[in-house]
């Protein structure tokens, strides 16, 4: 293979100057179209400005100790005809070649210098170097290198194509090509390889203006191109590693292969080198990424696409790129060259203080510099004190994270300079061991005056005792910061208190968490009194303490009276016996109270005081000792102005600024019965979003429970905590822990058939017992069994005594103006047959059983109210609504429930309706007589509310034998006989009061009417007793059973028997209406009392 000889137009244009005419000229056209083309135009408009720039470019020869890609005179493009390759050649592309790694943004304005003319040159083709002479020839490139060489060369063009269009000579360019001279287009031998220097000044620029043929894998390609030409397509390309790192190995392929230099006669191409730099050493007009790539070739690891990674903002986030101290010192060098940054990230990158330390010197001095997150890194006590250094001169920093690094209590330094920092309002130090130590340091910091701090996160450290403490009063006086983190400290009660305490001053505050912190219900109840009085705190985060039942209701209750706080809360129960309880405040009664040293004691002092001015306990063995118990002064309580005062009506006394210990004594008052005051509607709303945030529904039901406990609400309520609580928890269970709280008993049976289903009333039933669905504050009688283990017994047994406590209080007046006392042992109480006597209903039994029976005592005549008796129709109407059914002898298994079911609902039917005696007989009828006691039960569900009274006696006509027996034991034979119609047997326990006076009665009346008969059992009679000895008050027994029977007068009319009887009317309970019913008869009123 020999070498061709030339043909004419390439002889000429070697020559000479290129011909634009010509066939080779028309080629270098077509080779300059698709590149330029796209922007002809604004080509023409970059040609005007650029009008005196010099026009000539001078070749390097050659390159001494090439260190960097070359940005100047670089090859374009080529183009090879048979014999001559031709090349242009630009005089500065620097800002065109390599567009992804977004060098604009840094470039200096002599890297920004328009590119003024194009130079073509052309070089011989030789098939081997023994073809030509030496100085023309060139070694020959392996295959492999000439595939990365060509590469390199498509990708320069590929990308200029892209960029701003390049200036050029002649704005007006040859007429275009025809498709066949463009494919046989031949391009000028490159001038570093023309030896003719006639031929080398002959060789010009050449102008081209074609446009880039329109095929579809042209297009593809262009538009591929595109997206990777904007700010924001090079940041999604070149963000991703594996991209990068395909470019970097592009790159390093483009660093090793130079343009051919003339070495001793011979083009040869240079073997790479680099020069490494002496540390601190810059070079000029070198970018930020330039020089970050040098450091990274220096040091043999490979680049990643950080500094590509600055936001619009000026942000540089670099967080979790695992860079290491090697990679991060060689970034921090062109930090230090970045024109501004506001923001740097590098959390969790595996620095250490050797890096850090670098990072925070090339940095020290930036004004600019606002966010600054070093977490994740172990910084440790080194690093700590760099970091102080560098915030002493970064007066700009507003946001510093320091988290997870590792500084343990050796913070001194860093404290100081964070107290006196102007403008630092964002500080994290989570995760660092922080202990006591470091805790007492940042207590001083909170307090200096000149702290700045607004948001200060401290979690996951180890603050505990005077630590905690510390911070606790240092926030007493702090009014900068908005937000405190001091979450998985575990202070325990100590801290809590001391933070409490500081919340009663603090004015700033916003959020404040301290979840996981060992906290139990005793902080719990000092911060429920503070944020009821805290009106500026909106977040208090409690999660996962071990608060206790009270506590968490201490808190809850909190919530539902409206406070603007919002509560993180979880509930665990653990036992809190030894916890304050505002709600039942006698119930650790008596209490010494140290006011100045424990906020604890301070609060409970607080909360007697409101608990006596809400009538919840009253107040007594009060007084006050400044000096430890020496010297005392007597206290009292004064309703009137609901604070403590000195004994005698004197001046009030201020429990706040005491330093002494008080002494206080309290006893249970049953409360009033009505709706409680200090709930409000958006704190039930508050306090239902508190429970759904729990993820178990067992922590829900729980906590519903708990914040239910102590409230009394009304219908409306009892909606708002359905309608919101069903989407996260069963209607079932809502409703058999919050049906207690309903004060309107009225309303409970129309609440209960909008809300349950006849099958959801039976799983209630089933699930959780029948005193959920029986018990209505309006009519209260029946047979009950509590558990006390369980809560919503014990809050059945406070509705209880607050019931009795007000039905007491009516027989009371009534008694003996119009009846006498019934009550079982003649405390006007309507409690009977409790199995705990002795001790009161609110005592502190914790656990076990209490049975009794309630019996209302309220009759309409004692208040002169006027009343609507139901008619026949309204009672069936009733019995339809309860899907009642008469009974038949036989009654299926799956009926009873029903059945059941049914007298449950007939409690709550029957509350506020009054009915007669006819009417209690026909709902008799619909309950089978042998049943599970039904018809017992209807009897003592009617009781309350019997219009006819004094007839009575043909309703338990109606019952079995023994549940006759069962009905005049739950009730009372004082509350239940008519004094008309006595004659039965009498089996009485001589201990009850209410069976002595009964006794008495009966003896009255056969004093009366001697023919009258009262017959003792043989059991009475064997032990000694004697009616005849029985007409003294003192003879009657008051142990023992005595059993006996009554026996009238036959013959005897019924205006005789009234007559003779009318002195016993007052005994009984419905005296009134005996009264009414015999109007000739005159009142008798003042009988004496047993």
């Amino acid at each position: 293979m020999g070498h061709r000889a030339k043909t004419e137009p390439e002889s000429e244009s070697v020559s000479g100057k290129l011909q634009p005419n010509s066939k080779l000229g028309l080629a270098c056209l077509a080779k300059l179209k698709p590149i330029f083309s796209k922007h002809a135009q604004r080509a023409k408009d970059v040609t005007a400005r650029a009008s005196t720039v010099p026009t000539t470019t001078t070749i390097a020869t050659e390159q001494k100790n090439p260190t960097r890609l070359p940005t100047h005179n670089v090859k374009l493009a080529t183009l090879s005809t048979a014999s001559n390759e031709w090349s242009v050649v630009v005089d500065d592309i620097a800002k065109f070649m390599y567009p992804s790694l977004n060098l604009e943004g840094h470039e200096t304005d002599e890297a920004r210098l328009h590119v003024s003319r194009l130079q073509w040159t052309a070089k011989k083709q030789t098939q081997n170097a023994s073809e030509a002479d030496a100085v023309a020839g060139h070694e020959r490139l392996t295959d492999a290198e000439r595939t990365r060489w060509v590469f390199d060369r498509k990708l320069q063009v590929a990308e200029c194509m892209l960029r701003s269009p390049l200036m050029t000579i002649e704005p007006d360019g040859p007429p275009e090509p025809s498709p066949l001279e463009r494919r046989h287009a031949i391009a000028p031998f490159p001038q570093y390889l023309v030896h003719d220097p006639d031929e080398r000044e002959n060789s010009g620029s050449t102008t081209a203006h074609y446009d880039i043929q329109r095929t579809g894998k042209t297009r593809r390609k262009l538009r591929a191109l595109a997206k990777q030409t904007t700010e924001a397509g090079k940041t999604a390309l070149y963000s991703d590693k594996h991209v990068l790192l395909s470019k970097w190995a592009k790159l390093q392929d483009s660093r090793n292969h130079k343009v051919p230099i003339l070495l001793d006669g011979r083009v040869v191409l240079p073997k790479p080198s680099r020069k490494k730099l002496p540390p601190g050493t810059f070079v000029d007009s070198v970018t930020p990424r330039t020089l970050f790539f040098d450091e990274c070739a220096n040091e043999q690891i490979v680049p990643e696409p950080l500094l590509a990674r600055i936001s619009p903002d000026r942000a540089l986030d670099l967080r979790h790129f695992g860079l290491g101290d090697t990679k991060a010192i060689a970034l921090a060098k062109s930090l230090a060259s970045l024109p501004s940054i506001y923001a740097l990230n590098l959390a969790d990158n595996r620095l250490t203080q050797a890096a850090v330390s670098v990072i925070l010197q090339l940095l020290h001095g930036r004004k600019e510099l606002r966010q600054l997150n070093l977490s994740e890194n172990e910084i440790g006590k080194e690093g700590g004190v760099h970091m102080a250094d560098f915030l002493f001169a970064a007066s700009s920093l507003t946001d510093l994270d320091l988290s997870k690094t590792r500084l343990l209590d050796a913070i001194d330094a860093l404290a100081i300079e964070i107290a006196i920092h102007p403008s630092l309002f964002i500080v994290n130090l989570s995760g660092n061991e922080i202990g006591e130590a470091g805790g007492i340091l940042l207590g001083e910091t909170l307090a200096a005056t000149t702290c700045t701090i607004q948001d200060l996160d401290l979690s996951w450290n180890q603050i505990c005792l005077e630590g905690a403490t510390r911070i606790g009063r240092a926030l007493e006086s702090n009014t900068s910061i908005h937000t405190l983190n001091l979450s998985m400290n575990r202070f325990g009660d100590p801290g809590g208190h001391a933070i409490a305490s500081a919340l009663l001053h603090n004015t700033t505050l916003r959020t404040l968490d301290l979840s996981r912190n060992n906290l139990t219900g005793r902080a719990a109840v000092t911060l429920s009194y503070a944020v009821q009085h805290n009106t500026t705190l909106t977040r208090l985060g409690l999660l996962n303490n071990d608060l206790g039942g009270t506590g968490t209701k201490a808190l809850l209750h909190a919530v539902a009276s409206g406070i603007a706080c919002d509560i993180g809360l979880s509930f665990r129960d653990s036992n809190d016996s030894d916890v304050f309880d505002a709600m039942l405040p006698s119930a650790q009664s008596p209490y010494s109270l140290d006011l100045k040293q424990s906020p604890y004691h301070y609060v409970i002092a607080c909360e007697l005081v409101t608990a006596a001015a809400r009538a919840r306990c009253e107040l007594y063995d009060v007084w006050f000792s400044p000096d430890g118990g020496k010297t005392k002064v007597e206290l009292e309580f004064d309703a009137a102005r609901k604070a403590l005062v000195s004994k005698g009506g004197g001046s009030v006394f201020d429990i706040s600024p005491k330093q002494g210990l008080l002494h206080v004594a309290a006893r249970f008052v049953p409360p009033t019965i009505g709706v409680s005051a200090d709930v409000t509607t958006d704190g039930l709303t508050n306090v239902v979003k508190v429970i759904k945030d729990r993820i178990s529904t067992r922590e829900m039901c729980a906590m519903l429970e708990i914040a239910t406990f102590d409230m009394f609400l009304s219908l409306a309520h009892l909606e708002l905590i359905v309608t919101q609580l069903q989407s996260a928890l069963d209607v079932v269970e809502i409703l058999a822990r919050s049906l207690h709280t309903v004060v309107d008993g009225c309303g409970i049976l129309s609440f209960l058939l909008a809300h349950l289903s006849f099958q959801n009333m039976n799983r209630l039933l089933a699930s959780h017992g029948v005193l959920v669905l029986q018990f209505n504050p309006d009519n209260p009688t029946g047979r009950y069994t509590l558990d006390l283990a369980n809560r919503v017994h014990r809050k059945l047994a406070l509705w209880f005594a607050m019931l009795n406590r007000a039905e007491a209080s009516r027989s009371m007046r009534a008694c003996p103006r119009l009846r006498g006392n019934t009550s079982q042992r003649g405390t006007f109480g309507n409690f009977r047959n409790e199995k705990f006597n002795g001790h009161a209903l609110e005592a502190t039994i914790a656990f076990g059983t209490l049975e009794f029976d309630y019996v209302s005592t309220t009759r309409p005549e004692d208040a002169q109210e006027t009343v609507v008796v139901l008619d026949e129709s309204a009672v069936y109407g009733m019995l339809q609504r309860i899907h009642a059914e008469l009974s038949s002898d036989y009654v299926p298994s799956h009926k009873r429930l029903d059945m059941k079911r049914q007298v449950l609902l007939l409690q709550h039917a029957l509350a506020g309706t009054f009915v007669k005696t006819t009417h209690v007989r026909m709902i008799m009828q619909y309950f089978p007589p042998t049943v599970d006691g039904l018809r017992l039960k209807v009897v003592l569900a009617a009781h309350r509310y019997i219009f006819d009274m004094e007839n009575f006696d043909v309703v338990y006509e109606k019952l079995l034998p023994a549940d006759r027996k069962q009905m005049f034991t739950a009730l009372g034979y004082l509350n239940t006989l008519n004094p008309l119609n006595v004659d039965m047997d009498f089996d009485l326990g001589m201990t009850e009061w209410d069976n002595r006076v009964l006794v008495r009665t009966l003896v009255e009346m056969i004093s009366n009417d001697p023919l009258d008969l009262i017959k003792l059992d043989d059991a009475s009679i064997k032990l000694g007793l004697s009616i005849y000895s029985m007409f003294t008050s003192s003879s009657i027994p008051t142990t023992g059973r005595m059993g006996l029977r009554f026996i009238s007068r036959p013959n005897k009319s019924h205006a005789e028997l009234v007559a003779l009887r009318q002195s016993t009317f007052h005994a009984f309970l419905f005296a009134s209406r005996l009264r009414l019913a015999h109007p000739k008869v005159d009142d008798v009123v003042g009988a004496p009392v047993l």
